[in-house]
C-alpha cells in the first residue's frame, strides 16, 4: 500500500469511525449494560456483513488478522478510556433499580 492509499485510507476510516460512534450515540454518555449488548450486537453485525461480502482470499486474510488483533486492540481501548475518565469506574454501569428494591 502506497503512503498516499495509507493515508486516505485512514481519513476514510477516521470519518467513518465518527459517523457510526454518532449514530450509536456513543460520545453521549454513560451507557446501560443493554445498550452496550445491543451496540455490541450491532457492530458484529455489520463487520461479519462487511467481511462476508468481501472476495478471498481478503476476506480470509481478514478474518485471521482479526482473531490475532481483537484482544490487543480492546485492551488498549479500554486503557485509553481509563485514562480519558479517570474518576469513572467504568465496570460499574449506572442502571435504574429493579422494582421492589431498595
Amino acid at each position: 500500500m502506497t503512503s498516499e492509499v495509507a493515508a486516505k485510507f485512514l481519513t476514510d476510516l477516521d470519518v467513518m469511525s465518527d459517523k457510526l460512534k454518532k449514530a450509536a450515540g456513543v460520545s453521549e454518555g454513560p451507557m446501560t449494560q443493554h445498550d452496550l449488548d445491543v451496540l455490541a450486537a450491532a457492530a458484529m453485525a455489520l463487520l461479519t456483513s462487511a467481511i462476508a461480502n468481501m472476495p478471498e482470499p481478503r476476506r480470509g486474510e481478514t478474518v485471521r488478522g482479526l482473531s490475532e488483533t481483537l484482544a490487543i486492540d480492546v485492551a488498549k481501548q479500554r486503557e485509553r478510556l481509563e485514562q480519558k475518565i479517570p474518576n469513572r469506574r467504568l465496570d460499574a454501569l449506572r442502571q435504574a433499580p429493579t422494582r421492589g428494591s431498595a
